[in-house]
């Protein structure tokens, strides 16, 4: 086979597989106006639920995003609050223990002055005190 018919054939293959893929799927060639502006309306009604649903998440995410800050400022309130009672309740603490220790003092004082106010009289021997008439009839 001379190499002419070769190179005849080889083209005659390129140019119906151009052919091919140029016509597209389908074999049918596209219609002008019906098939491609049904499927071109369809493709932008869904561009715009698109784009509605996007605005309609973009809002429903700036609420989310303020209420997560409203949040995020009420939990620091609170543990400002919490820290200042924690301070009260340590200052108030160190209060009832000051006070303890002073009351403590104070009875071991006065434990003392009744024991040595009993040795004193012991020591004096002296009888009791009798009350007045007035007084023993009254009762």
């Amino acid at each position: 086979m001379p190499r002419h018919y070769k190179i005849l054939g080889f083209l005659l293959v390129t140019i119906v597989g151009l052919y091919g893929c140029a016509k597209g799927p389908g074999g049918a060639p596209p219609a002008e106006g019906g098939f491609s502006a049904a499927k071109a309306q369809k493709l932008e009604e869904d561009y715009r639920a698109a784009v509605a649903a996007r605005d309609q998440f973009r809002q429903k995410l700036v609420a989310v995003e303020e209420q997560q800050a409203q949040t995020q400022r009420d939990l620091e309130q609170a543990r400002t609050a919490a820290e200042s009672l924690r301070g009260e309740v340590k200052a108030r603490t160190g209060e009832r223990d000051a006070l303890q220790v002073q009351y403590e003092t104070f009875r071991k004082n006065l434990k003392e002055l009744i024991g040595s106010a009993d040795s004193a009289v012991g020591a004096l021997n002296l009888p009791a005190p009798k009350p007045p008439a007035d007084q023993a009839v009254r009762k």
